[in-house]
């Protein structure tokens, strides 16, 4: 029988918990039925280093989003991207207003790199 960490997170897909336990975005707890959790609660302990709250959203660790949108990425613009996702992801489960003004100092930084590129790579070809 599937289980929710009653304390806040669902186990399902790592949506917050409503008051009533109930969580409003995840499939196994909202059946079509509209019928509630039947499942087990446990209380688990929040991990703050393994398995922060905010870093868990649609069953999606941020971690393996930053991994697939930077493997390919090259290494001048891959760290400045994967910070942009890492405090847009964050944004509205840890730091809100401030969270999205760092997103942003990383996406001018981000941006400032692929200008600089794009005027070297211009440079090097007109020799």
């Amino acid at each position: 029988m599937p289980s929710i960490n009653a304390d806040e997170i669902c186990a399902m897909c790592g949506n917050f918990l409503d008051d009533d336990l109930r969580c409003p975005e995840c499939t196994v707890c909202n059946s079509a039925q509209g019928e509630l959790f039947k499942g087990e609660y446990s209380n688990m302990k929040h991990d703050p280093v393994n398995n922060p709250n905010h870093y868990n959203r649609g069953g999606l660790e941020c971690i393996a989003a930053i991994e697939a949108m930077t493997e390919n990425m090259s290494g001048d613009i891959a760290p400045h991207a994967a910070n942009v996702l890492k405090y847009v992801w964050r944004c509205e489960y840890k730091n809100g207003l401030q969270d999205i003004d760092k997103a942003i100092w990383y996406l001018n930084r981000l941006r400032d790199r692929w200008i600089q590129r794009n005027e070297v790579e211009k440079s090097g070809t007109g020799s």
